[in-house]
């Protein structure tokens, strides 16, 4: 039997990304990261978690591309692949 990796799963605004500016629609991601997400993203990672982060982005068009954007941008390199989960 396979062991599986426990999931941890965030919310995309207000958890992730600071969302200080409001809604400013699906496509534009202004501000920066909530102080220290990125951080704790990382150590679940280290520490064996698959990380999935959802958001009601995802339903507008352009909303997941935004978001793959944004963290490329603010988490460069801490995904060993393609940010697959949104």
């Amino acid at each position: 039997m396979t062991k599986r990796k426990p999931i941890l799963c965030l919310d995309f605004d207000g958890v992730v990304h600071s969302y200080a500016s409001g809604w400013r629609g699906a496509r534009n991601i202004p501000d920066d990261p909530t102080p220290g997400a990125i951080e704790f993203i990382g150590d679940a990672l280290n520490a064996g978690w698959d990380v999935v982060i959802h958001s009601s982005r995802a339903r507008y068009f352009g909303g997941i591309s935004a978001m793959r954007t944004w963290l490329r941008k603010h988490a460069g390199n801490l995904w060993d692949g393609p940010l697959e989960a949104l």
